[in-house]
């Protein structure tokens, strides 16, 4: 039964690292003046026509945005669905208005810094 049990568990984490196999993993750095902003993804983001939210993440993609002491991780799940999450405060899915001011500039951040240069 121990056995059975092992194998399903490694069945498992097998499929859950396949979901993002193939995909193309970026990661931008930039050090400015003791100011540093970090960009990290998987898949494709589309950013809204106003460049100041994401309007959809490729199923199992992500992005992940530092700069200096504050962070955000924009996730999609296999349907689409997108989570946010804000200096480690939880996920969620709808944004405060602080939460969008702050999405806003790291959207600005990331076109800045060439995500999605080729006009994904």
């Amino acid at each position: 039964m121990k056995k059975l049990q092992l194998i399903a568990a490694i069945v498992i984490l097998l499929s859950v690292s396949a979901c993002r196999f193939g995909k193309r993993h970026t990661t931008i750095v930039e050090n400015n003046n003791g100011r540093t902003v970090k960009i990290e993804y998987v898949g494709q983001t589309y950013f809204t026509p106003d460049g100041t939210g994401i309007q959809s993440i490729s199923p199992n993609g992500y992005v992940k945005y530092s700069r200096d002491d504050k962070q955000l991780i924009a996730e999609s799940d296999h349907y689409g669905k997108i989570t946010y999450e804000l200096n480690d405060g939880g996920k969620q899915t709808m944004l405060n208005d602080g939460d969008k001011e702050f999405l806003a500039q790291a959207v600005k951040d990331m076109i800045k810094h060439g995500h999605n240069a080729d006009g994904r």
